[in-house]
């Protein structure tokens, strides 16, 4: 079996993560947690990959947002899209538009999810 970058076999959901050149994550939909991030995501956002992996999306949002992507990862907003705000490790506030897909990783569901920067609009 094919062997990917961290010793672990081949999963071509990781590795379409991993190449993209648009910021991109995979998410575990039963913990809410970075299960892989690409570059692009990180230098967008500015943690190194370690900081991220394995961590609850939910670090990464203000404390208002929680209880919306809680309830996100139950109820999917229609269309595949929605509109979430950030925090960089600077503490800066990011809006970013969220595409997703519904995927399954490791025998489990995930979220493939590709962030898009964009300016601040009303929730």
């Amino acid at each position: 079996m094919t062997k990917g970058t961290y010793n672990e076999p081949y999963d071509p959901i990781v590795e379409l993560v991993k190449i993209n050149p648009v910021p991109s994550l995979l998410i575990d939909m039963k913990t809410l947690s970075v299960a892989v991030i690409n570059e692009a995501a990180l230098k967008l956002l500015g943690y190194s990959e370690d900081e991220m992996t394995g961590k609850p999306i939910t670090n990464f949002v203000p404390l208002d947002d929680i209880a919306a992507i809680q309830k996100s990862a139950d109820e999917p907003p229609p269309e595949g899209e929605t509109q979430w705000r950030c925090i960089t490790k600077e503490g800066k506030i990011l809006f970013i538009e969220i595409k997703y897909r519904e995927t399954i990783y490791r025998g489990r569901a995930a979220r493939f999810t590709v962030l898009i920067k964009s300016s601040p609009t009303p929730f």
